[in-house]
């Protein structure tokens, strides 16, 4: 797959979509601002909470649905938002009633980053046993940033810059306000009903490096994958053909990709997905075992981050593995108002893996959504612990 040219901010969304968007962030108001890889414009859509302050997806209907859930090891949640108000709809509802406010979130980002000290034991320990029997655990972390451009402005400078991927922002009072621009897919369906599109996205170096080959681990990493993948959808009684290894640019790093295809009755899909999710590109293998020792390990939850997060619109499914996102929320610190964000990033820890690449393979991952934070006039603090969040 070839680098996309960037898409200026300003073609993305139209200014009612951006005061819609504004409008649900200061009122705890359900909203999804989004675009698939395919997309040059992106939409939007709301909806108001349940009678018991509920934002659930439609899996079922004729509504198209924006979903994201929490990742398996951390109380697996799916929230989501139905298309039932665009920018449009959700203006006039704010002009007919001025009052109307949501429920606010208690989904607050860590105000400290996750220590260098602490990765580096969990990498002991998740390796200790890899060296012993084998397999693959997916250790993550995340920077904490406190900046003071608005979060539309940064939402909006990231989706530009990542045309290639499915980028999102969206507020649930389940989850809170999540943003990413993720390059992985789990599962998409098209116009044909008995077929689904999947890949295995694996395996990672930096972009500008002078290797011709991959390594021995990356390459086993990614066969990992791809066998886990192609036995699910085959325990489901479908057919698979996988296709060949081709690689996927994605900010300052480049993946390892083989896109696969199965066919065959599809009328459970969810099922499908439910198997899917999480695959040992996120958690690990024996995904089980990896899931454990993540939950274990880890220092922090990882709430949606490597959870799904996608659409069922007109189109079909589109479902994506949560990568390269954040979430944020509204805080001063030191007398400035701005936001507070904790991007996340993990790598596959394998019997061979060593300690400093892995944390500075996160940090090249983090790296673009890092800098759509910062402009020259905003005002840029790590681990802004003196931080106090606007409820």
């Amino acid at each position: 797959m070839t680098p996309t040219m960037s898409v200026s901010k300003d073609m993305l969304t139209t200014p009612l979509q951006q005061e819609a968007a504004e409008e649900c962030l200061r009122r705890n108001i359900p909203f999804a601002l989004y675009a698939l890889p395919s997309d040059d414009k992106c939409r939007f859509i709301a909806s108001l909470p349940d009678d018991d302050g509920k934002s659930q997806p439609s899996h079922t209907g004729s509504r198209d649905s924006f979903f994201i859930s929490r990742f398996m090891a951390d109380e697996p949640y799916m929230a989501g938002i139905s298309d039932s108000l665009d920018e449009e709809g959700i203006i006039n509802l704010i002009a007919s009633r001025p009052d109307i406010k949501g429920s606010p979130t208690q989904e607050r980002p860590y105000l400290t980053s996750t220590r260098r000290v602490s990765y580096m034991q969990a990498f002991e320990g998740m390796t200790h046993r890899l060296r012993k029997e084998g397999g693959k655990v997916v250790l993550s972390r995340h920077e904490s940033i406190f900046t003071t451009r608005g979060l539309l402005d940064s939402a909006l400078d990231y989706f530009s810059s990542s045309p290639s991927t499915f980028r999102y922002l969206c507020f649930t009072p389940e989850t809170g306000i999540w943003a990413g621009a993720t390059p992985e897919l789990l599962l998409e369906t098209g116009t044909d009903p008995g077929l689904i599109r999947t890949m295995a996205l694996a395996g990672t170096r930096p972009r500008d490096t002078q290797e011709s080959a991959w390594d021995s681990k990356n390459l086993l990493e990614h066969n990992i994958v791809v066998n886990f993948i192609s036995e699910i959808l085959q325990s489901h009684s479908l057919k698979v053909d996988v296709g060949q290894l081709t690689e996927v640019s994605a900010g300052a790093v480049t993946h390892l990709c083989t896109p696969i295809t199965a066919s065959g009755d599809l009328s459970d899909i969810m099922s499908v997905i439910n198997d899917l999710n999480p695959t040992p590109a996120v958690a690990g293998f024996p995904r089980d075992k990896a899931i454990s020792e993540i939950d274990y390990f880890e220092t922090h939850q990882r709430r949606c981050y490597s959870g799904i997060v996608g659409v069922r619109d007109s189109r079909g499914w589109h479902v994506y593995v949560n990568l390269r996102c954040a979430i944020a929320a509204r805080a001063t610190l030191n007398g400035n108002e701005g936001w507070i964000f904790n991007i996340y990033a993990g790598g596959g820890l394998m019997p061979d893996s060593r300690p400093d690449d892995e944390w500075d393979e996160t940090d090249r991952k983090m790296s673009v959504l890092r800098a759509s934070l910062q402009s020259a006039s905003s005002v840029i603090e790590t681990n802004p612990t003196e931080a106090t969040f606007i409820h």
